[in-house]
Formats: structure tokens, C-alpha cells, sequence
């Protein structure tokens, strides 16, 4: 399981209570469920926070697990923010379920690496993966297919893994969401198959303001030859050019491409400035 906690911070949160790092000791209770989110946080502000915790809960039901409280986790997660200031980072919330009714809520700061500027550029190389993930619009642990994809990215040298499904349809990266671009109407793969991220929410919302053309659509691997632009949305990388998936070549000049990028960057200023004035 995925649990590396960043130990160069000073402090972590468990159930409520600000520890200091170095009695970090938390034993993760074997195949116990773990329903999770991950949280850029810029100048102390945890972005698109409201997003992340209404998937945490939406998590937590589809599960059939006992819910967090919204209030509950927001204050924690303000507390471990003034006792460990940070510029950038990205933060872990863990729901370590022992029973349906009964968790533990481990928030820590993890090892957090963000695109270069060339990646941005010049975009990155993406390898495909058969394999289909249970219950995707749940955001809980899969230990095996973590590792499986982490395997592929190590020995490959790629940037992500892109999952397709068992009927030849493109789903989503191992811990990022897709969108392609032709003849300037922005594709990607529908709701039901994949983990809604929140940076994906952003980009469709921002789409929406642009009048860009959207469509949410089962997209067959065998049908990535048709498009021109290919990109990536995740908490890290933010919105990230492809240029290569396998054999694929992707254009990662593209004017649709730079005016969501622009905008996105916007939506994270104002979600700081907002965010800044009520936490």
C-alpha cells in the first residue's frame, strides 16, 4: 500500500490531535478498507478543498462506510496547516476503516513531485494498461493495481499509465483523468467509468465557460490515431500535455489546450484568494 508520509515536516494529524513528525508509528491494519483524497495545498490553502471533501463523503457512501463530518475534517486539516506551514505540497487524508461504523483519520503531508517546465512544453509519455478498476467513482486503495502501474511507469520510464478496460475502452491514468482534442471538440471518457477528479470537474466547468464543445463519450483505444491533442488532469500535474501514448503522437501545441491551461490557472488564484478570506 501507497502510505510514504513526506518526514522532512514537522507535524502530522491523527484523529484530531497535531503530532510531531517523529511519532509517526501509525500501523496500517491489513486489507482494512481505506477511502482516501489527496490535496494540493499552495501558500498554506488547500485547493479546490470543498471538491475533495464532498468526494471524500460521496466516497464513504458508495462504500457503504460510515461518513466524515465536513466540519470535522476541515478543521483538522486548518490546524495541521498553521502548526506546519508550507509553500507546496501535497497533503493525504486517510479513512482507515476497521469496521463499516468505526475509522481512524490520518492526515500527513506525502512526497509530492510536480511536471517540469519541459514536461509542460514538450509534454509526456503515457504506456497503456489492461486492467479494470472496481467501483471507480469511489476513491479507495488498490494496493494491487498501484504497484502494477508503478512497475510499468519504473522499469518504462513513462509519465503515467493509461487504463483501458476490458472492452477496449480508454478509462483513466492510474491517478489522473483524460482528455483529447479534434476538430476543436474537447473528448473524454464519461462519469460512469471513471474516478470524477477534480481537476476534471474544473477543466468541464471551465470548457462550459469557454463554449467549448464537450463530449463525454466510451473512447476505443483503437481510435486515438483520430485525434490531434491529448492531455492529463490531476492534483499534481494540474493539466499536462501528452505527447506520446505508446505508439501515439500528440501535438502538445494546441489553442483549446492553452486557453484551459490559462484558465485553470486562474481558477487556482481565485481559489486561494477565496479559500485566504474564510479559512
Amino acid at each position: 500500500m501507497d502510505h510514504k508520509i513526506r518526514l522532512t515536516e514537522n507535524f502530522f494529524a491523527l484523529n484530531g490531535a497535531i503530532k510531531p513528525i517523529e511519532d509517526f508509528q501509525y500501523q496500517f491494519p491489513e486489507n482494512a478498507p481505506i477511502v482516501y483524497e489527496v490535496i494540493r495545498v499552495k501558500k498554506s490553502t488547500p485547493l479546490f478543498f470543498n471538491h475533495h471533501i464532498d468526494r471524500l463523503i460521496n466516497s464513504t457512501a458508495l462504500l457503504s462506510l460510515e461518513i466524515i463530518d465536513k466540519q470535522s475534517i476541515r478543521k483538522q486539516i486548518i490546524e495541521l496547516l498553521e502548526a506546519n506551514p508550507i509553500e507546496e505540497n501535497n497533503i493525504r487524508i486517510s479513512l482507515v476503516y476497521s469496521t463499516p461504523t468505526t475509522f481512524d483519520i490520518l492526515i500527513y503531508f506525502i512526497p509530492s513531485s510536480y511536471p517540469t517546465q519541459q514536461q509542460r512544453e514538450n509534454g509526456v509519455t503515457l504506456r497503456t494498461l489492461n486492467a479494470n478498476r472496481n467501483n471507480p467513482n469511489a476513491k479507495v486503495e488498490n494496493s494491487t493495481l498501484r504497484e502494477l502501474a508503478d512497475k510499468i511507469i519504473s522499469e518504462s520510464g513513462c509519465y503515467e499509465v493509461l487504463l483501458v478496460d476490458s472492452n477496449g475502452l480508454i478509462t483513466e491514468g492510474s491517478r489522473s483523468n483524460i482528455f483529447l482534442i479534434k476538430d476543436n471538440t474537447l473528448y473524454t471518457p464519461p462519469l460512469n467509468m471513471v474516478l470524477g477528479g477534480i481537476t476534471r470537474q474544473v477543466v468541464l466547468n471551465i470548457s462550459a465557460s469557454l463554449k467549448i464543445l464537450l463530449k463525454e463519450e466510451p473512447l476505443p483505444v483503437d481510435r486515438l490515431t483520430e485525434f490531434d491533442c491529448a492531455f492529463l488532469t490531476g492534483t499534481s500535474p494540474g493539466l499536462l500535455p501528452i505527447s506520446l501514448i505508446d505508439n501515439n503522437k500528440f501535438n502538445t501545441i494546441n489553442l483549446i489546450l492553452f486557453q484551459l491551461i490559462n484558465e485553470y490557472n486562474n481558477a487556482i488564484a481565485m481559489d486561494i484568494a477565496n479559500l485566504k478570506k474564510i479559512l
